[in-house]
């Protein structure tokens, strides 16, 4: 499997913007109900999923901050090879807790908060328990443990959240998704980009920028089975790709 091409994503930003996805994006997060947050960041703790137009509208968020964009990457090295040892918090949170990709964050950002207290509970327990699945697929495949703080890892549900109106339901918050996916659509059956469309994390898509996948996570699993050379390695890798 191949790294998202940079030449790929540039003509797919340019295709965005001549046939207003970005446009389209931004009204479909318009629509999306506020809500009172005290600005905490202790939801900003994962890689949360996104679609290709929302990578491709955080990609040219940075393309012109080149302080920030390469602040970030450094961030999300560490957070990909680092991942299986050790918790950190989402790339994009400061030292101050603040999201500074706030204006072009994404959907499962904004809809965080917004959550019955059940359903999310119910979410969490099943995301603990594929987290536990793969952990004892990875001891058995590749022969180490991940972190039981990664695997345990809990984001909990936020009591301090105020909803502007009431909690969303399950169907509202997937409709939002599938709007969304509607825009990514347009992209995938334009053969715009040439990547297979799997689900993907907002670390994993920068990763598939910078790096051949296979690639990138075989090193991943080198870097955990060897903990010992891991910050050389993560330096050297770092050099390499932030420029």
């Amino acid at each position: 499997m191949a790294s998202i091409n940079n030449t790929d994503i540039l003509k797919s930003i340019d295709y965005a913007k001549k046939n207003q996805l970005f446009e389209k994006l931004n009204n479909i997060y318009d629509t999306l109900p506020k809500g009172e947050c005290t600005g905490c960041g202790n939801c900003c703790m994962e890689s949360v999923g996104i679609n290709l137009i929302e990578f491709l509208n955080i990609f040219n968020y940075l393309q012109d901050k080149d302080e920030l964009r390469k602040k970030s990457l450094d961030s999300i090295i560490d957070y990909y090879f680092m991942e299986f040892m050790e918790k950190k918090s989402c790339p994009f949170k400061d030292e101050n807790n603040r999201c500074e990709i706030y204006e072009v964050r994404p959907l499962n950002c904004r809809l965080f908060g917004h959550w019955k207290k059940e359903d999310y509970n119910k979410n969490l327990k099943d995301v603990t328990d594929k987290n536990k699945q793969y952990k004892n697929i990875m001891k058995i495949k590749y022969g180490f443990d991940i972190s039981d703080e990664v695997v345990n890892y809990k984001i909990k549900y936020c009591e301090e959240f105020i909803p502007e109106n009431r909690y969303l339901s399950k169907s509202e918050r997937l409709n939002f998704a599938d709007n969304i996916m509607v825009l990514d659509s347009r992209l995938f059956s334009k053969r715009v980009i040439d990547i297979e469309f799997r689900d993907r994390g907002i670390v994993e898509y920068f990763i598939d920028s910078l790096l051949d996948q296979n690639m990138s996570y075989n090193i991943k699993v080198r870097i955990s089975k060897g903990r010992n050379i891991s910050k050389r390695t993560i330096s050297r890798l770092k050099r390499m790709l932030i420029k």
